[in-house]
C-alpha cells in the first residue's frame, strides 16, 4: 500500500513483507485460535459477572490491579523506552484498552446478550480503524474495504433491529456503549502498533496506570458495597484468573505473535470468529436465544470483517503501522 503524507506526529500505514516458514505459520494459527478462545471467554466472563453479586468495580480490580502488580517492575525497568513513545499513543493505549473501554463493555453486558456484545466490539472495530486510517492517516479507501465495511454496517443494523422492533431502550443503551468500546479498542489498536512496544510493555502501560487509578478510587471510597463475600471462592478465583491473567496478559501476547506469523489481515479475519464461538458458548452456558436477526447480523459482520481485512489465500505482505 502506498504511503502518503500525514500531519506531524502521525505515522503512515506501511506494508512490510512477511517471510515465515510453514511451521511458523502453523504456530501463528495456534496463537490466533488461542486469542479467539480467550476473547470469547472474556465476554462470557463479563456476562457471568453481570449475573453475579460482583460489582463492576470488583471486576475492574481483577482486570487491572492483578496484572499491574506483576508488570510494575517491568514498567520501571523499561520506563525510558516507554516514555519515548509519543504521548498521544500512550494516552490512546491507556484509555483505549483501559478503564473507559472496560467500563463500557462491562456495563453494556448487563443490558445486552453476549452474541451482540461479542460481535459489536471486535466486529465494528475494523470500521473505526479504517475510518481513522482514511481520515487521519490519509490512507486510500479501496473497493474491498468499502464492500467489507458495508457488510459490517448491515450486520450492526441487523443486531440493532431487534431492539428497535422490541422497543428495548436498555438494549439500545447497551449497544451504544458497545460501539463506544469498539471505537476505544480501535484507538488502542492503532496506538499500540504505532508505539513499537513489545506485548508485555504494552500490557504494562495499560494496566499499571489504570490499576493505580482503581486503587486510589477504592481507597477514597471505602464504603463500597462489595459482592465478593457473597460469591463462592471457586467463582471468585475464576474471575480473577480470566480477567487478570488470561485476558490481561496472555491475550495480547497471543495476538501479537499471530500477527508476526500470519500478518494483520489474516489475524483480523480469524479474530472475526470470536462472536461465533462466544454466541455458541452463551447459548450453551446461559441459554441465550439466537433469534434470526441476531444470527444474520453475526454472519454479515463476520463476512464483512473477512472482506475488509483484505485477506487472500496466498502469500501476502503483512500490514503494520510504523513510524
Amino acid at each position: 500500500m502506498a504511503t502518503t503524507s500525514t500531519p506531524a506526529g502521525l505515522a503512515n500505514l506501511q506494508v512490510i513483507p512477511l517471510l515465515c516458514s510453514r511451521q511458523q505459520r502453523r504456530s501463528g494459527f495456534i496463537a490466533a485460535i488461542a486469542t479467539i478462545i480467550i476473547w470469547s471467554t472474556y465476554f462470557l466472563s463479563l456476562r457471568s459477572s453481570a449475573l453475579s453479586p460482583l460489582s463492576v468495580l470488583e471486576i475492574s480490580l481483577f482486570r487491572y490491579v492483578i496484572p499491574a502488580v506483576l508488570l510494575c517492575q517491568l514498567l520501571i525497568k523499561r520506563w525510558s523506552k516507554i516514555t519515548g513513545v509519543a504521548w498521544p499513543y500512550l494516552l490512546g493505549m491507556i484509555a483505549g484498552a483501559g478503564l473507559p473501554f472496560f467500563l463500557c463493555s462491562a456495563i453494556a453486558m448487563s443490558y445486552t446478550p453476549v452474541a451482540q456484545g461479542s460481535t459489536l466490539v471486535p466486529g465494528v472495530a475494523p470500521l473505526f480503524v479504517t475510518a481513522i486510517a482514511v481520515l487521519v492517516f490519509k490512507q486510500p479507501f479501496e473497493r474491498y474495504k468499502k464492500i467489507g465495511l458495508t457488510a459490517i454496517f448491515v450486520g450492526v443494523l441487523l443486531l440493532l433491529a431487534n431492539s428497535f422492533s422490541q422497543s428495548s431502550s436498555q438494549q439500545l443503551l447497551g449497544q451504544a456503549m458497545f460501539l463506544c468500546a469498539s471505537l476505544l479498542w480501535a484507538i488502542f489498536t492503532l496506538s499500540a502498533r504505532q508505539s513499537s512496544l513489545s506485548p508485555l510493555e504494552t500490557a504494562a502501560i495499560i494496566t499499571v496506570p489504570n490499576g493505580l487509578i482503581l486503587i486510589i478510587y477504592t481507597w477514597l471510597n471505602p464504603n463500597h458495597n462489595w459482592g465478593a463475600g457473597h460469591v463462592p471462592i471457586s467463582e471468585l478465583l475464576s474471575h480473577m484468573l480470566i480477567q487478570g491473567i488470561i485476558v490481561g496478559l496472555l491475550a495480547s501476547c497471543c495476538y501479537s505473535f499471530a500477527i508476526s506469523r500470519l500478518g494483520a489481515e489474516l489475524s483480523s479475519a480469524l479474530g472475526s470468529l470470536t462472536p461465533v464461538l462466544a454466541s455458541l458458548l452463551a447459548f450453551w452456558l446461559f441459554a441465550e436465544n439466537l433469534d434470526p436477526l441476531t444470527i444474520f447480523g453475526i454472519i454479515s459482520t463476520v463476512i464483512g470483517v473477512v472482506i475488509a481485512s483484505g485477506y487472500k489465500p496466498s502469500k501476502a505482505p503483512a500490514l503494520h503501522l510504523k513510524e
